[in-house]
């Protein structure tokens, strides 16, 4: 409906409006995720968490990304985090263009339409790129213009990566995510030349640490469940108390009872 005739029609019947009056605490999105429980769960991801989240991505890859001139392929489906936060804010944000795929499992016509783009950037999945490797049209790409592959959602295989860089030139970061974080918690540096098969380093502002099952702080080298802490950490589960305060304790998100699905 275009907005003057909306403007209009509150003209006409003497409505008054006035627009939202917005803090930083308060909700912006309800994400929602089942990790291993298998029960919806909706994240209460605030203005706060998203925009902080934005600003830790910018501070990390910020030399790796030009405003005004970037196009991300968007393969992964824009409700889930990753894609929402990294692909749609961001890259709003940044003023890029979007190359939405509508059905990324149609590997050959993925291919046919990313060989009609000077595509700069593209996140996805390890499966989605080894598909993409094996699939001898995308070998013959031109990947001049792609500066940043980023992969998340599942852990990246070694095999994919050093083979993901032999063909484009540019190694495949990976970075470790919740929906409860917005969704990035670490990242490997842009400027890493080679695969570490690690979830990277925390991005900016954000705290983490491992523990053992009695919630001691363990040391370097030993097993534990990772927790975070940080500005992009979520508000709780939307209508279920009792579900936040078994994950976030003193700030930390312990995602020792669930562990998210990022």
């Amino acid at each position: 409906m275009p907005f003057h005739f909306v403007a209009h029609c509150i003209t006409a019947t003497g409505c008054s409006t006035s627009n939202p009056e917005l803090v930083p605490e308060d909700l912006a999105f309800l994400q929602y995720t089942g990790g291993t429980t298998g029960v919806a769960k909706g994240a209460m991801l605030t203005h706060r968490n998203m925009l902080a989240n934005l600003e830790q991505v910018n501070a990390t890859y910020g030399p790796l990304l030009h405003p005004g001139k970037e196009l991300v392929v968007t393969a992964l489906p824009l409700y889930h985090i990753f894609a929402l936060t990294i692909n749609c804010l961001l890259f709003i944000e940044l003023g890029g263009q979007n190359l939405l795929i509508t059905n990324p499992r149609d590997i050959p016509g993925l291919v046919k339409e990313l060989a009609k783009y000077p595509f700069t950037a593209i996140t996805g999945v390890n499966t989605l790129f080894n598909a993409l490797l094996n699939n001898k049209e995308f070998q013959q790409l031109d990947f001049s213009s792609l500066h940043l592959s980023a992969g998340g959602g599942m852990p990246v295989q070694q095999v994919v990566a050093e083979r993901w860089v032999k063909l484009t030139g540019q190694y495949l970061l990976e970075g470790y995510g919740l929906t409860e974080c917005a969704p990035l918690v670490s990242v490997n540096p842009y400027d890493i030349d080679y695969h570490s098969g690690s979830i990277g380093l925390p991005v900016p502002s954000t705290e983490a640490k491992l523990v053992d099952d009695d919630d001691n702080e363990v040391p370097p080298g030993q097993p534990g469940e990772l927790c975070v802490k940080g500005p992009q950490v979520m508000l709780g589960y939307w209508q279920r108390p009792d579900a936040t305060d078994e994950i976030i304790k003193n700030g930390w998100f312990t995602h020792r009872r669930h562990r998210g699905d990022g």
